[in-house]
């Protein structure tokens, strides 16, 4: 009920009253692995895979043999947001068949592929944001075994084997963060370059920091006749000049023989890496192989450990050694077991190495398995397995919790590849890579003659927790304004549904949307799904909005005589009459006589 109130004044001859009515406005879930898809094919064109890096954003590339024309060549397919491009051949100005493709990335797109061919190592680069690789730049004649890794800034090293003047040499090639030409250092990484080094399972090695600090492993002959795997930094244009050799003259008492297949990676503090390898070892009469492991800390080398979980006496040894780091030091060490052909996976956690954890059981086939172990703290091993001419893709996560000082056992396996496009290829090259939100590919080739396909598997997180911006103050708007927070997604392009009351309202790809529809005055519920490029979704928490689109309603009747120096009376009437539950209200009523005086403001809704 109003409760009318009256006002008297005396006006001058020129009266013009102004009233104005103001409103009061009161002051991520788990993921999804999914089976392999095509990136090329199917044909019988693929050869076999080469090599994949991801950068930590999500952008990497893809590096793999096809024939074209009849003729070994070199193509890449480059993924962004998840999606792999159609593949495009980078040797194409070189008529000599290429072989042996690897490939870096860093952020922003920026990668190098390099390849041998006619017997000459060639460079291809491409710029973050360029459309395209550059044409092929000769690196060195000769030259075989590249390996290469780019920093996150970056910069990238190539190490390589190339003739020397008595023997194969081990030689390092240096890009600039903004360069796209490689620059071979002039003196060789050898301790002794009339011996042999760098060639077939002595073949180098190379891993670089985030301050552009390089370290190169690579196996050999040393003078004892035995092969030696060594260690050396390189300091962008110069080489160390303290190598150091990593290799066990004994094992629990067992003469040290050969070593060869050195894997290393290197912390964003390059005072910081881990490097494994194969070494031989007398056990008895036979010759055992066992994987060693040993980390860099400063200038120095620790001590050994083993990281397979096989022991001498059994008749079973350990090959392929892999390491996989974050920047923070955290990883895995991959190897596999000879006779048992099983993939095995050992922790680096708190700058420690954990017991070795057996990842299959009833192999036959040989597992090759590979470490993968991004920013987030939860790693993979992935691995082939089955029976000759019926290989299939295995993986387990691992997750290493940075905050214990523990380590627990992997997730469950699970099956990527899809039997029905037949067996994967052991012989085709086997890799993958992860990204820093922990999203992973997993490459293989799979398929026989014309049904033969390059494929990639993932595991991909769903989008990021997020939440609504919009106040939950009043607005004047009936169609207001609505903004959120981006999900963390590097893979695929988020679309968001924006839902006020349970209805869906509008879709956008933008972090911001105007309802087409009016709202009604009062309350509403309002939340935001994002959705990935596999349905995947994540959904904010329900926020209010609160609507007053109505304007308050002003009546003014005045009494008296109207003429100069007599009392007129008014009385006025204000009300948000139309703005239904959950009105915001009026703020006041002001009166303004247009003469100068001061103005009167009246609280409430009636004076």
């Amino acid at each position: 009920m109003e409760n009318h109130q009256h006002m008297s004044r005396r006006v001058v001859p020129v009266l013009i009253a102004s009233l104005t009515a103001v409103l009061t406005l009161p002051a991520v879930a788990s993921a999804a692995y999914f089976p392999g898809e095509p990136i090329d094919g199917p044909t019988a064109d693929i050869v076999r895979l080469g090599d994949v890096d991801i950068a930590r954003d999500g952008t990497g590339a893809v590096a793999y043999v096809k024939r074209d024309g009849g003729v070994d060549h070199v193509f890449v397919s480059r993924i962004a947001r998840g999606v792999w491009s159609p593949p495009e051949r980078v040797d194409a100005s070189l008529p000599s068949a290429s072989a042996q493709p690897v490939v870096a990335a860093a952020d922003g797109g920026k990668a190098a592929v390099a390849f041998v061919s006619g017997g000459s190592l060639f460079v291809v680069t491409r710029l973050d944001g360029a459309p395209t690789f550059t044409a092929p730049t000769l690196v060195a004649a000769g030259a075989s075994n590249p390996a290469i890794d780019m920093s996150i800034n970056g910069a990238s090293y190539l190490s390589f084997t190339a003739p020397g003047a008595s023997a194969a040499d081990v030689r390092v090639a240096h890009l600039e963060r903004r360069g796209t030409q490689f620059n071979v250092l002039p003196d060789t990484l050898d301790i002794t370059p009339a011996r042999d080094a760098g060639d077939g399972t002595k073949r180098s090695q190379v891993a670089i920091s985030a301050d552009g600090t390089g370290l190169v492993v690579w196996g050999e002959t040393g003078d004892d006749g035995r092969t030696h795997v060594y260690a050396r930094r390189v300091f962008r244009e110069r080489i160390s000049v303290a190598p150091q050799d990593l290799t066990l003259s004994e094992l629990e008492g067992r003469a040290g023989r050969d070593a060869d297949l050195p894997s290393l990676d290197i912390e964003d503090d390059s005072s910081y890496a881990w490097v494994a390898f194969r070494q031989a070892f007398l056990d008895g009469v036979a010759l055992r192989t066992r994987v060693i492991t040993r980390r860099l800390r400063g200038s120095q080398f620790e001590e050994p450990f083993t990281a397979d979980g096989v022991a001498f006496g059994t008749g079973e040894a350990a090959t392929t050694p892999r390491v996989a780091l974050n920047g923070r030091g955290e990883g895995i060490i991959a190897a596999a077991s000879v006779g048992a052909a099983g993939a095995i996976g050992t922790p680096v956690h708190d700058d420690k190495i954990f017991p070795a954890y057996r990842f299959d059981t009833g192999n036959a086939v040989a597992p090759q398995p590979f470490p993968a172990f991004p920013e987030t703290g939860d790693g993979y091993l992935a691995w082939l397995q089955g029976v000759p001419g019926a290989a299939q893709v295995r993986v387990r996560g691992w997750d290493i919790d940075v905050t214990k000082r523990d380590v627990g056992p992997p997730a469950a396996e699970i099956p990527l590849s899809d039997p029905g496009l037949g067996a994967v290829d052991p012989t085709a090259g086997f890799d993958g890579a992860s990204n820093r939100a922990g999203d992973l590919v997993v490459l293989y080739v799979q398929g026989t003659g014309e049904n033969r396909r390059l494929m990639s598997a993932t595991f991909d997180r769903v989008p990021g927790r997020f939440r609504v911006y919009t106040t939950s103050k009043y607005r004047r708007y009936l169609r207001p304004p609505l903004s959120w927070q981006p999900s963390f997604e590097l893979w695929g392009p988020l679309t968001y549904s924006v839902q006020i009351d349970g209805v869906d309202v509008g879709t956008t790809q933008d972090t911001k949307l105007k309802p087409l529809v009016k709202l009604t005055d009062g309350a509403h519920k309002v939340r935001v799904v994002a959705t990935d490029r596999r349905g995947q979704t994540a959904t904010t928490k329900t926020s209010t909005i609160r609507v007053d689109g109505t304007a308050p309603e002003l009546a003014v009747r005045i009494s008296g005589t109207r003429k100069a120096g007599k009392t007129l009376k008014f009385r006025l009437t204000a009300d948000d009459v139309r703005n239904g539950t959950g009105r915001s209200g009026l703020k006041y009523v002001r009166v303004d006589f247009g003469d100068r005086t001061p103005r009167i403001t009246l609280k409430g809704r009636s004076a």
